[in-house]
């Protein structure tokens, strides 16, 4: 069963006009307040701006923030007042706790369209699932199951609490971007919800947690640069985890855990195209991509030193994979099993470095990467 994947949109205009300026021209349309009839009405010396063209309208009515007239994105952005880019100031704002006022730290030219997907296609854990179609698995087949998912279930809470940590932290005048990391958070939510439903659809629940994912994650969480974390979870870990969708669609043992997936993987493929645009923009804006690369190593080395273990994929979580690739436990379904699971780790190690090249690193700085990545996660985020 095939799953669907995301591809990038045009990007969008990029200008250096500052976040403050006021717009006009290529502006954002800027209305003063409707005039009204009588000696109430406003005065036109009071507009504080000129008004700009109508919105346009998608046939149908719907109506997209590509089709307003929007100020530029800014290259940087005075970190003051809370307001989103164009608006006009009689007075500077009061200074604000903002960290990620600067285009190449946060801005993805995708953005606009990973919006609109994402909330087109939201679902419901409650009622999209089949869950009827779980039931009756096997015992072998439904207690590998539960290892892996509840080894995923780590992550899941890493991929949640991530975006939201950030979210505040980002000035108005990249709005976008901060709309798209809440729908992540609600996203990774909702995968969090079905992770804990199907654990305990047929009563076998969560299994032994993992220390070794848990350290790794709590490398993760530790991260307070932006650019490092977006890095560390949409390119590397949640790449990852695409890969992993992919497997476990493939050997799911019935159709509400498969159905589960193949909507999880649609969610995660945008948070990975969110990721990648923002690394590119983010290296097309420097001289030297590979000195951006050192940084991420840096972060990666760092991330070791909450690693217990730098095993990869738990020894547990490889012998469930194999179970459900396999079929079950005789000594043929094992066989058969353990050779998917080592061809599935070649293919993500293969599509990590695919990914890492095609963002603008050199194939040194990419393998030194990948190599790391392994190293540190103890889990795949």
């Amino acid at each position: 069963m095939s799953a669907p994947r995301t591809t990038p949109e045009e990007p969008e205009q990029r200008s250096r006009t500052p976040a403050g300026a006021p717009a006009g021209g290529t502006g954002s349309r800027q209305d003063g307040p409707p005039a009204a009839d009588g000696p109430s009405a406003v005065p036109p010396a009071a507009a504080t701006a000129p008004a700009g063209p109508p919105a346009h309208l998608e046939p149908g009515g719907a109506l997209l923030l590509t089709g307003l007239r929007l100020a530029p994105v800014p290259d940087e952005a005075s970190p003051q007042g809370i307001m989103f880019r164009g608006a006009p100031r009689a007075q500077p704002g009061p200074g604000m706790p903002y960290t990620l006022a600067r285009r190449d730290l946060v801005w993805a030219d995708n953005l606009n369209e990973l919006i609109e997907r994402a909330k087109r296609r939201q679902w419901n854990a409650a009622t999209d699932i089949p869950w009827e179609a779980g039931r009756r698995v096997a015992p072998d087949l439904e207690e590998a199951l539960a290892d892996v998912l509840t080894w995923m279930l780590q992550q899941e809470y890493a991929a949640w609490y991530v975006p939201a940590k950030f979210v505040s932290r980002i000035h108005p005048a990249y709005t976008e971007v901060g709309l798209f990391l809440s729908t992540q958070v609600v996203d990774e939510a909702r995968h969090v919800e079905a992770c804990i439903k199907r654990l305990y659809l047929n009563g076998v629940g969560l299994r032994e947690v993992s220390e070794s994912t848990e350290s790794s994650i709590k490398g993760l969480l530790m991260q307070d640069d932006f650019p490092r974390t977006s890095f560390l979870l949409h390119v590397l870990g949640e790449g990852t985890f695409t890969d992993l969708f992919h497997l476990m669609i493939d050997i799911a043992p019935d159709a509400a855990t498969r159905e589960m997936m193949v909507r999880s993987l649609e969610d995660e493929a945008r948070h990975v195209a969110y990721g990648v645009g923002r690394l590119r923009t983010q290296l097309a804006s420097q001289r030297d991509p590979d000195a951006v690369g050192q940084q991420f190593v840096e972060a990666l080395e760092s991330r070791l030193s909450f690693t217990y273990e730098v095993s990869g994929i738990p020894l547990p979580v490889q012998q469930a994979l194999a179970v459900l690739a396999g079929g079950g436990r005789s000594p043929d379904a094992a066989a058969r099993g353990k050779e998917r699971v080592r061809a599935f780790v070649d293919e993500l190690n293969r599509n990590r470095l695919q990914r890492l090249r095609e963002a603008g690193f050199s194939e040194k700085v990419a393998d030194h990467i990948s190599q790391l990545h392994i190293r540190s996660a103890g889990g795949l985020m």
